[in-house]
């Protein structure tokens, strides 16, 4: 028996593992893939964002999560030994009628006390990048974005997890969950059942699913939007030293250029909306989009040295913001959900906010005194 059981072995769910495994109690975290962050994790841009780019509007906990997560990667992933890019970047604008737009999220960042930004100029902006396309008529310097190696990061924060006595079942998919009045019983397609007094959340594409083996009714439905990528051998690495963002619009981030730790730069992603939950298949037309998007934020772009091409699925639900808060039938089932961008920014952030706020208020908890300080 178990003092809480995590679903799902994505960033958000290791984070999250770890988060409790540093209080009293015994933690274990179930995923149905043979290994950790094999879908949303890794297949999406790496980005840990500026919080200039997440306004309050974007959502709450959003704003305030991600903020907050990327002050923690600044932290930790020192300690933690994760490879990262600390390249900043740029959020720019291709019309001077878009040049108010940026001062506006300037000017909400210096309200927000964010200070590690600062407007560029026609001159400034192409100082900073030599191809990027002369038609980009300002910009927004935002120094404290960067990337980091999602896969080594989850296991980064599994083995600090581990460390702390959290254990790890991995290719156990969930297939039922009852409670007894006392505990969770997780049963998984090996026939294996794990006994809990909590459960957390975590599935990502797969929330609502794991969600109505429990809810009479899941308050937020699934919206998954799948990205297509593609990505730049590391030959190409002095391509674009920065994250280049397009001002985004209603319908998100746009088309991004994202160098990555590792010298590969990634363009993309598109976002189309698609009714399967798994269905993670490159899509021609989605290339293309991502092609014409990026010929309009740079110049002599090596598409010939493109390695490779991916598309992810984001855990988009019914809903504007984060969805993370205790069922209304069973306090202890606590949902994590609807973590698409900027989610690995936030997850460091989201996990705390969990254990603490969420946890915290129906459990007293206690952290344990061996924590390691340079993981905390």
């Amino acid at each position: 028996m178990y003092d809480f059981i995590v679903i799902g072995g994505g960033v958000i769910g290791t984070f999250l593992a770890r988060e409790l495994s540093h209080y009293e109690g015994s933690t274990i975290l179930i995923e149905k893939e043979k290994d950790l962050s094999q879908i949303q994790t890794t297949h999406n841009s790496a980005l840990v964002h500026s919080p200039v780019v997440t306004p309050p509007e974007s959502g709450k906990l959003k704003s305030r999560l991600s903020r907050e997560g990327n002050a923690v990667y600044h932290q930790v992933a020192g300690s933690l030994g994760v490879p990262v890019n600390k390249n900043g970047a740029l959020m720019v604008a291709s019309s001077y009628d878009d040049i108010p737009k940026l001062k506006e999220y300037l000017n909400k960042a210096k309200v927000r006390g964010i200070e590690d930004v600062s407007f560029l100029d026609y001159e400034a902006l192409h100082q900073k990048e030599k191809n990027l396309n002369k038609s980009l008529v300002a910009g927004l310097d935002m120094p404290s974005a960067m990337t980091a190696d999602t896969y080594k990061l989850t296991h980064a924060v599994a083995n600090n997890a581990k460390k702390h006595g959290a254990a790890f079942a991995l290719n156990e998919e969930v297939v039922s969950i009852t409670h007894d009045g006392e505990l969770f019983h997780v049963t998984t397609r090996s026939q294996s059942t794990y006994k809990a007094r909590y459960v957390f959340n975590a599935a990502g594409t797969h929330n609502a699913r794991i969600a109505g083996m429990i809810e009479k009714s899941v308050p937020y439905t699934m919206e998954p939007r799948r990205g297509d990528y593609y990505v730049l051998d590391a030959s190409q690495k002095d391509f674009m030293k920065h994250t280049i963002f397009p001002l985004p619009t209603s319908k998100g981030k746009g088309v991004l250029i994202v160098p990555q730790p590792d010298g590969t730069i990634r363009l993309g992603p598109t976002s189309v909306y698609q009714k399967s939950l798994d269905d993670n298949t490159v899509s021609p037309k989605g290339l293309q989009e991502v092609r014409t998007n990026i010929d309009n934020l740079a110049t002599n772009v090596p598409f010939d040295k493109v390695t490779r091409t991916y598309a992810g699925i984001r855990s988009t639900i019914n809903k504007k913001d984060f969805y993370i808060k205790s069922s209304l039938e069973i306090p202890q089932f606590i949902h994590v959900a609807g973590i698409d961008s900027p989610g690995v920014t936030a997850a460091p952030a989201i996990a705390r906010y969990t254990v603490e706020e969420i946890l915290g208020e129906i459990e007293t908890l206690q952290k344990k005194t061996t924590v390691d300080p340079l993981a905390q």
